[in-house]
């Protein structure tokens, strides 16, 4: 009988096989748009929980908000000068050793860097100098939480089908979102457990508050360790490379096993100055640029704006700071209905970003943008004779600002650039176009408060406000022009090198070549439908 039934098992075992490479796979690429995800948690929530801290450590160690102002901006910059450093730096390590690799390295970087944030203490006699304890460790986290852009990006976009590449990797870029709203709350919390610092008390209240929510942004990075090992080994020193390996794998290896040549290998400068990518770096880097202007600007500095929303006069001296009371005068509640009103728009652009393409969303996002900027620039006099409702509407306007965002430019410069270059230079242009984000970031976020200074000091404190809404909404408007000239829309047309791609190969099947000539190229290719899946059954058949 067993001789009789070999035949019939024989045809049945390579369906078994393939069904087995097929779960192996799916659960690969799950686990790495799963750390992916969980690591753009963290960067989010480190950059934006120093908001809270920053008011209350000034409070505690300076007696006041003004009385530090430059120590306060030097910590908020220094973490974008390092993020600019991580990306410029890990963008191309991740091509030279591999995705995977270069997340662990950036997350160990984020993880030290919350750490030490957290033990933060005062260098010398002066207590203000704790701040000078902060930028530094602020910078070390920089330059960790400046890595996982490019990387995550990118793995997120390589482990995904074309069909689902958008949806994907706006998932993972979503979390940020989720940390945007938890670092108030959870700020909120720990500040009515643990109570604010007395103002000026300096080391004589430990500050557990503020330092058990710095040191929670390392929580997101070990909860990821066990997930960050190496895939699976092939079977013997001779097999190929597997789904979750290649993901690890430097970009030269992985040419090399595809019987194409490596390639002279390239620094940053070298890739800059080839002029095939120029124009999609303007589309790619510029807008980020803009975008980062005003993003970042609004976020970092969302306590100022904010501030002048709610009409809160800047607290005298031994006055405690504005983080309890009602919404007017709590800076953790504020911030949570602004973050609030922004997450939808984060899972409207998951809905939509497959089916209306990354140019349309980033060009409506950047037009919306401009619209409520503008009115609440120049709707400011109206809305503040309006009393509480005016307030209201202000605060709605602001968090518009916010939504369209995050349904917009905020969401698909996180994606373009994983897409739009070749593999060899993906990550690399990838950290460069992220780096140029966050040198706006930088710009916006050190311009836009002496800004707001300068013209209120000549003009009042509504002129100031007014006719920072209005630069944000130029830049916007900027951010508009660029994306209709330099972006292209490549959803659905297949990456070269991407995970897709090279299970088709490895099956026997030729991957489709990437589009470089825009939509109008795209309906004269092989559809990229003849996926792993399609071509492991009909082998196993």
């Amino acid at each position: 009988l067993p001789w009789a039934l070999r035949p019939a098992c024989d045809r049945w075992q390579p369906a078994c096989d393939s069904e087995a490479r097929l779960r192996q796979r799916d659960s690969a690429m799950n686990r790495k748009l799963l750390i992916s995800a969980i690591s753009n948690l963290s960067t989010a929530y480190n950059l934006v929980i120093i908001n809270v801290s920053h008011v209350t450590i000034a409070y505690q160690y300076c007696g006041g908000a003004d009385a530090c102002s430059a120590q306060v901006e030097a910590a908020s910059t220094a973490v974008l000068v390092g993020a600019i450093l991580g990306q410029l730096t890990f963008g191309y390590i991740g091509d030279c050793v591999g995705r995977s690799a270069a997340l662990r390295l950036t997350m160990a970087l984020s993880l030290f860097g919350a750490t030490i944030s957290a033990a933060a203490v005062p260098l010398g006699g002066d207590s203000s100098s704790v701040l000078t304890f902060l930028a530094l460790s602020r910078f070390v986290l920089g330059v960790g939480v400046g890595g996982v852009y490019p990387l995550s990006a990118t793995i997120a976009t390589e482990s995904s089908s074309n069909a689902e590449r958008g949806r994907n990797a706006s998932l993972v870029f979503s979390m940020q979102g989720v940390a945007n709203l938890a670092a108030p709350l959870v700020s909120w919390a720990l500040l009515a457990v643990f109570g604010v610092p007395a103002t000026g008390s300096g080391g004589a209240d430990p500050g557990l508050a503020w330092r058990l929510a710095l040191a929670l942004g390392a929580l997101p990075g070990l909860l990821l360790v066990p997930c960050m090992g190496e895939g699976r080994g092939g079977q013997g020193g001779g097999a190929r490379h597997t789904a979750d390996e290649r993901m690890s794998a430097p970009i030269a290896a992985l040419r090399a096993e595809a019987g194409r040549p490596a390639g002279p290998s390239s620094t940053l400068l070298s890739t800059l100055r080839q002029r095939k990518y120029w124009s999609k770096l303007l589309g790619t880097a510029g807008g980020w640029f803009l975008f980062d202007i005003t993003f970042y600007g609004n976020s970092l500095f969302q306590p100022t704006v904010l501030s002048s929303v709610f009409h809160v006069d800047q607290a005298a001296a031994g006055d405690a700071p504005p983080l309890q009371g009602d919404l007017a005068h709590n800076l953790c509640a504020q911030m949570a209905v602004v973050a609030a009103i922004g997450l939808p728009g984060y899972y409207v652009s998951v809905w939509l970003m497959d089916r209306v393409g990354r140019r349309r969303i980033q060009l409506q996002g950047f037009a919306c943008m401009a619209a409520a900027f503008a009115a609440l620039g120049l709707a400011y006099d109206s809305l503040e004779s309006a009393g509480a409702g005016g307030r209201v509407a202000m605060l709605l306007l602001y968090g518009l600002t916010f939504f369209f965002s995050n349904f917009g430019p905020n969401s698909t410069t996180f994606i373009l650039p994983s897409e739009t270059f070749p593999p060899e230079v993906r990550t690399t242009l990838n950290g460069f176009s992220a780096a140029m984000g966050k040198l706006g970031a930088t710009l916006g976020s050190s311009a836009f408060k002496p800004m707001k200074d300068g013209i209120s000091a000549a003009w009042g404190p509504a002129a100031g406000l007014r006719w920072t809404m209005l630069a944000c909404a130029a830049v916007s408007l900027a951010g508009f022009a660029l994306t209709y000239g330099f972006v292209e829309d490549r959803r659905g047309i297949a990456m070269e090198g991407a995970a897709t791609a090279r299970e088709e190969d490895n099956n026997g099947g030729a991957s489709a070549a990437p589009i470089e000539g825009g939509l109008g190229a795209a309906f004269l290719t092989v559809p990229a439908n003849a996926t792993a899946e399609a071509r492991v059954r009909r082998e196993a058949a």
